[in-house]
C-alpha cells in the first residue's frame, strides 16, 4: 500500500520524504542555528564596539580629534558589503521555506549560506586577528569583533550542517527506494 498525504496523493508526489518521514523542504537544525547567528551578527556589527584607539600616554583621545572606538559597520569598510549579504543568505534560506520551495532551491541556498559563511569567517578571521583595519593608528580590538567572528562561523557551521543533513537526507532516501527496487524485483521473479 503506497503512502498517502493528507490531501490525498501519493507521499512522493506530495513532496515527503518517506525515509526521514518529514519533507524535504522543512526547516532544519543547521538552517536555525544559521539564522539565529545571523541575527546576534547584525546585532554585534552595530551596537558592539569592535575596535577602538588604545590610549596614548598623556593625551586623552579627546584632545587629538581620533574617535574612540568603531563599531564593525564603520571599522571595517569592505567586509561589512560580505557580512550583510551572508546575514541576508541565512535569512533566505529560512524565509524560502515559506511557500514550496524545489529541492535545487533549497539546496541552493543551503549552499550560498555555506560558501558566504565561510568566506565571512575567514576574511574576519584576517581582519579581527592579523591585521587589523587601520594599521597607522594604535588600534586594538574589543569584544564586539570577538563575539562577531564567533558569529560568523556560528553561521559557516550552521550552513555545513544544513548541507550535511541534506546530503543524508539524500542518501537514505536512495538506499530506500533501492530496498523497495530489489524488493519489487524479487516479487516479479517469483
Amino acid at each position: 500500500m503506497e503512502a498517502r498525504s493528507p490531501a490525498g496523493r501519493p507521499a512522493a508526489e506530495a513532496g515527503v520524504d518517506r525515509a526521514a518521514g518529514r519533507s524535504p523542504s522543512r526547516l532544519n537544525i543547521g538552517e536555525l542555528i544559521s539564522a539565529s547567528c545571523a541575527v546576534l551578527l547584525i546585532v554585534f556589527m552595530f551596537a558592539f564596539e569592535w575596535y577602538g584607539v588604545d590610549g596614548i600616554p598623556g593625551r586623552s583621545p579627546a584632545r587629538t580629534g581620533v574617535v574612540s572606538s568603531e563599531n564593525g559597520w564603520h571599522g571595517l569598510s569592505v567586509i561589512r558589503w560580505l557580512m550583510l549579504l551572508t546575514v541576508a543568505a541565512a535569512f533566505a534560506a529560512v524565509a524560502i521555506h515559506a511557500r514550496r520551495p524545489s529541492r535545487p532551491a533549497v539546496a541552493a541556498t543551503r549552499l550560498a549560506v555555506l560558501l558566504l559563511a565561510s568566506l565571512t569567517t575567514v576574511l574576519l578571521c584576517y581582519r579581527v586577528l592579523i591585521v587589523l583595519p587601520s594599521p597607522d593608528r594604535v588600534f586594538d580590538q574589543k569584544l564586539g569583533a570577538y563575539l562577531g567572528l564567533i558569529s560568523a562561523l556560528g553561521i559557516a557551521l550552521g550552513g555545513y550542517e544544513s548541507v550535511r543533513e541534506q546530503r543524508a537526507r539524500t542518501i537514505a532516501s536512495r538506499r530506500v527506494s533501492r530496498a523497495r527496487n530489489a524488493l519489487a524485483s524479487n516479487r516479479i521473479a517469483e
